[in-house]
C-alpha cells in the first residue's frame, strides 16, 4: 500500500464516520464537549463563560481558526449547527495531521512498511478512531496532535520552541505534560520562557474564570487523588484500556524494548489516571485519558512489528483483525451507552 493511499483511506473513513454519526445524532457538541466549545464561544464568539468551567482552553485555541472561517464563509447563513460542524471537522483535521506527523517521526527509525502498518493500527485499532472521528469535539484528538507536535520538536535545536510545544500540550490536557520528562540537558531560560508563553492562555483563562492564575479548578471543585486503581483502569469490563484496545498492551511491551523512558512516561500517566477520583473516566470508550499517550505507544508497536518474522500478508491480517474488533466494540459501545 502506498503512503498516499493509506492516508486517503484514513481521511475518508474519519470524515465519513464523523459526518454519519453527527447526522444520526442530530448534533455535534455534547457531554464534556459543551464546556470545551463554550471556551470557543466565549473567546472568539458571542457566548458567556459557563459557571465553573473547569475544562482546559487549549481545544478552543486550536478550533478558533476553523470557527472564525465558518463565520467568514457562511456569514449570511451562519448557524450554530454550521459552527459546530466546522469545529468537528477541525478535530478530525488535527487527528489526521497528527497521524501524518507521527508517520514522519516513525520513518526516522523504522522502515516505510513498518511505519505504515503502525499508523494503520493507531488510526483504526485504538480509541483514536472513536475520539478522532466519531466524538471529536472534545480534547482527545487535540491531545494526540499536541503530543505528536511536542515529539516532533523534541530534538529541535531551539529550546524556546520545545518549551512552547510542551506548553501547548498543557493547554489541552495538563496531565499529558508528563512527556516533558523526556527532555534532557535542558537550557532552562529559553525552555522555561517558551513553556510559559505556550501555557499562558490557560493561565489567563483561569484568571478570567476563577480570579486566580493558578486556580487548578478540578481540585477546587472537590476532585483529587486517592489510592491508584491500576487494574480497574486497564481491565475494567466497562472500558479497561488493555481489555478494549489490546494493541495498546502490544505497544507498551514494545516500548520496553524500544526506549524504557517512553515506557516510564506511559506508566507515570497510568499512575496519575488510576489515582484520580474519577479513574473510570466517565462515559469513556476504552481509556480516553490515554489518547495523548498513543504517539509514544506507536514506537512500541513499530518495534514489535519490526521484529516479527512473519509474512507481510499476515501482518495485514493482524491489522485488519484488531481494527475490526475495535470497530465492533465501538458499535457495541454506541448501542449500549
Amino acid at each position: 500500500m502506498t503512503v498516499k493511499l493509506v492516508f486517503s483511506i484514513i481521511f475518508a473513513i474519519y470524515v465519513l464516520a464523523f459526518t454519519f454519526h453527527a447526522t444520526i445524532l442530530g448534533k455535534t457538541v455534547y457531554g464534556d464537549g459543551l464546556y470545551y466549545y463554550n471556551w470557543l464561544q466565549t473567546t472568539v464568539g458571542d457566548g458567556q463563560i459557563l459557571l465553573n468551567n473547569k475544562y482546559s482552553i487549549g481545544p478552543a485555541l486550536f478550533w478558533s481558526p476553523f470557527y472564525i472561517s465558518a463565520g467568514v464563509n457562511l456569514y449570511h447563513l451562519r448557524s450554530e449547527a454550521a459552527d459546530e460542524l466546522f469545529v468537528g471537522f477541525a478535530s478530525v483535521f488535527y487527528a489526521i495531521t497528527g497521524l501524518v506527523l507521527l508517520y514522519r517521526l516513525l520513518l526516522r527509525e523504522f522502515s516505510e512498511p513498518t511505519s505504515l502498518l503502525t499508523i494503520l493500527l493507531i488510526a483504526f485499532a485504538t480509541n483514536l478512531l472513536f475520539y478522532g472521528s466519531i466524538d471529536p469535539v472534545n480534547s482527545h484528538s487535540l491531545s494526540f496532535f499536541t503530543v505528536v507536535l511536542f515529539l516532533s520538536f523534541l530534538k529541535h535545536k531551539s529550546w524556546f520552541a520545545r518549551g512552547i510545544a510542551l506548553g501547548l500540550v498543557g493547554t489541552v490536557r495538563p496531565q499529558d505534560m508528563v512527556v516533558g520528562f523526556l527532555v534532557r540537558r535542558v537550557t532552562w531560560q529559553p525552555f522555561f520562557t517558551g513553556l510559559s508563553i505556550g501555557f499562558l492562555p490557560q493561565i489567563l483563562a483561569w484568571q478570567w474564570a476563577f480570579g486566580s492564575p493558578v486556580a487548578l479548578p478540578y481540585l477546587r471543585q472537590g476532585e483529587g487523588f486517592s489510592f491508584p486503581h491500576v487494574l480497574g483502569v486497564l481491565f475494567a469490563p466497562s472500558n479497561g484500556l488493555f481489555l478494549w484496545t489490546p494493541v495498546i498492551l502490544l505497544g507498551l511491551i514494545g516500548l520496553w524494548f524500544y526506549k524504557k523512558s517512553f515506557a516510564i512516561i506511559f506508566l507515570l500517566e497510568l499512575l496519575i489516571v488510576a489515582s484520580w477520583s474519577t479513574w473510570w473516566q466517565g462515559a469513556s470508550y476504552s481509556g480516553r485519558m490515554f489518547v495523548g499517550m498513543l504517539p509514544l505507544l506507536a514506537f512500541g508497536i513499530a518495534q514489535v512489528l519490526s521484529k516479527l518474522k512473519i509474512p507481510k500478508n499476515a501482518l495485514y491480517l493482524l491489522v485488519t483483525t484488531l481494527s475490526s474488533i475495535n470497530a465492533l466494540l465501538i458499535v457495541y459501545f454506541l448501542a449500549t451507552r
